[in-house]
């Protein structure tokens, strides 16, 4: 009797446990989990649209816009060149100074017996010239006068006078039509240009490849600047008004050309690139990347 009742006490513990109340552990290897820890960000993330730098450049500064015309060929040539011509003639070079609202560089770059030839270089634009040295009196003065082609509005002839000693060129600018032209006189004074890294608010931009770190903190106004000195440095002359209020300012400054696509450097084209992607998205994102 007393095995039965112990029987049925076990049998009843045995239902009334029931079934483990989990699954069977998965006896499959369970591959290994690496915890990844990501340092805190120095600048926020940030996505690479479609139109970006890249596709605003067409993956090259020096793809943009069409391509040198056979004067802007041959106003490049003569620049290169213009080394020795002023080595062979004293008031050859470049002259620069105020003209109206603007600053103007005026480049005599050949003298062929009396037959004289150069560039005026003002608000984007050059222009070549043509003319004589009238009189002349090496060491002391040449009087010239030079004459735009006459194919736009704005053109017009140059007669001026030029004190090798004192490195001045004065003159008197009349326009060919009067309306909608101003006469201007002018004082202009020789000045040579030279390619210069080292110069502007950001030189980096010119002398090293830049990381977004150094690009990521500053605002759209900045960038703009950061990318257009690069320009400036190559001597380029601005159509843009505020840029060239801006750079005319600035006494390392000297336009001189219309088109420097060629006198980029990998460095500087790279840069370009990098700050006008973050020119471009700095509105946008501004809470972000703003200071």
């Amino acid at each position: 009797m007393i095995l039965r009742i112990l029987l049925s006490m076990l049998c009843l513990a045995l239902f009334s446990c029931g079934g483990p109340s989990n699954p069977p552990a998965d006896t499959t290897a369970a591959e290994p989990t690496t915890e990844t820890t990501t340092p805190e960000a120095t600048r926020p993330a940030k996505e690479r649209p479609s139109n970006s730098a890249s596709a605003h450049f067409a993956s090259n500064v020096q793809a943009i816009g069409p391509a040198m015309t056979a004067k802007q060929e041959l106003m490049q040539k003569d620049l290169q060149q213009l080394g020795q011509a002023i080595t062979d003639n004293e008031f050859l070079g470049y002259y620069t100074g105020t003209f109206g609202p603007n600053q103007i560089t005026l480049i005599l770059t050949e003298l062929q017996g009396q037959e004289l030839r150069g560039y005026s270089v003002c608000a984007g634009n050059y222009r070549p010239l043509t003319g004589r040295v009238t009189e002349q009196k090496p060491g002391e003065y040449y009087t010239c006068e030079l004459a735009e082609p006459g194919d736009d509005p704005y053109d017009g002839t140059f007669t001026f006078t030029i004190d090798p000693a004192k490195q001045l060129l004065k003159g008197e600018w009349k326009p060919f039509r009067a309306k909608g032209n101003t006469a201007r006189n002018y004082t202009l004074a020789a000045k040579d240009f030279r390619y210069q890294p080292t110069v502007g608010e950001w030189p980096e931009a010119s002398q090293r490849l830049l990381t977004e770190d150094d690009v990521w903190n500053y605002n759209s106004d900045e960038l703009r600047l950061m990318r257009n000195e690069i320009y400036a440095r190559h001597g380029y002359s601005f159509k843009i008004k505020d840029m060239r209020y801006y750079f005319e300012e600035q006494d390392w400054y000297m336009p001189v050309t219309t088109d420097i696509r060629r006198e980029l450097t990998t460095t500087e084209i790279a840069n370009i690139e990098l700050i006008y992607e973050y020119e471009t998205y700095y509105d946008e994102y501004y809470d972000e990347f703003g200071r």
